[in-house]
């Protein structure tokens, strides 16, 4: 057999042929800084209300909340174009990380307004906004419990890991449905009179609209039905 040729240039240990990653198209890049404008509008409008307030233990409520809106977002985010296995496993790794830290965010959210009316003898979950929100950490436990069992249990919960794959399209949507809940409770949050009051000014309260609507036109736009078998390519 005759040797490969070989010179001065040639490198003594071949480097691996690295692959090349997958490029966004222009749609999904648009999309992307579209939900990042979208998130920075939201927090930008809760922090101008919450500087204007004296610190106490209901500011914790909005702070914390808001960190869930943001975390919550991004886990779903960036797990939507993902198409290469290894872009797959890195994108669920993130998510069940950031998913779990907007978990204990909402916890602890949850926590500081229920404490908040315990100290000032008001009832709890009277205003709209207190419900849709029990209802939301209610059903965001549900859906945390239902990716955990599909990521860690497949076998003892669905019986096998294909069976747990085939459930992950439901995720994603319910996954959704929650993210639309709670952007919707967001709505009516910053919107109580102890939000709405401390706005600079009043006007600004439209700017919420236009950061939901570039956070959801973001993700729409990113979203591949075909893969959930409802659009055929």
């Amino acid at each position: 057999m005759t040797a490969p040729l070989v010179d001065e240039e040639t490198p003594l240990v071949q480097q691996r042929q690295q692959q090349p990653q997958p490029q966004m198209n222009k749609q999904d890049v648009y999309a992307k800084w579209s939900i990042i404008a979208g998130l920075a509008l939201f927090v930008s409008l809760v922090i101008s209300v919450l500087v204007r307030i004296p610190f106490n233990v209901f500011t914790y409520h909005p702070l914390f909340m808001t960190t869930f809106i943001v975390l919550v977002t991004e886990g779903i985010s960036l797990l939507q174009p993902t198409s290469t296995e290894i872009e797959k496993k890195r994108g669920l790794r993130h998510h069940a990380i950031i998913q779990t830290t907007s978990y204990l965010s909402a916890i602890c959210g949850f926590s500081f307004i229920f404490y908040n009316k315990v100290i000032s003898g008001k009832h709890h979950f009277e205003s709209f906004h207190g419900k849709m929100g029990l209802f939301v950490f209610i059903y965001l436990f549900v859906q945390l419990v239902f990716g955990v069992s599909m990521a860690l249990l497949p076998k003892q919960i669905f019986g096998s890991v294909d069976k747990a794959k085939s459930t992950w399209k439901y995720h994603r949507v319910f996954g959704y449905i929650l993210l639309l809940l709670v952007w919707i409770t967001a709505q009516f949050g910053v919107r109580a009179d102890y939000m709405y009051n401390n706005l600079y000014s009043p006007h600004l309260i439209w700017l919420h609209w236009v950061s939901l609507a570039l956070v959801f036109g973001g993700l729409y736009s990113r979203i591949r039905f075909d893969k959930w078998g409802i659009i055929r390519q």
